[in-house]
């Protein structure tokens, strides 16, 4: 069932993220978005426990990437430091 794709795909997003792999997590959602593209076109409406599913990985995979978008920031802050403190040290 469509459903059950989305959910896979978002979970594997989900858990690509927590493991820092956005690769993996990017191919993930393209499965994710492929799948609502077929319900959709498909004229399949989501509802109930299903879509309460959904929501809830959508939700994690959100929280997830917040995370992760902020680590990133994290590295980048700390390398643009490291960078300056190279530059004036060697002034």
């Amino acid at each position: 069932m469509i459903a059950e794709e989305i959910a896979r795909a978002l979970e594997r997003a989900a858990a690509a993220l927590e493991g820092d792999d956005a690769l993996a997590a990017a191919a993930a959602l393209e499965e994710a978005e492929r799948a609502c593209a077929a319900a959709q076109a498909q004229g399949v409406q989501l509802e109930g426990e299903e879509l309460a599913k959904l929501r809830e990985l959508h939700r994690r995979g959100e929280g997830t990437a917040a995370r992760a978008a902020a680590k990133l920031g994290r590295a980048l802050d700390g390398a643009g430091c490291a960078r300056r403190a190279v530059t004036a040290y060697g002034r």
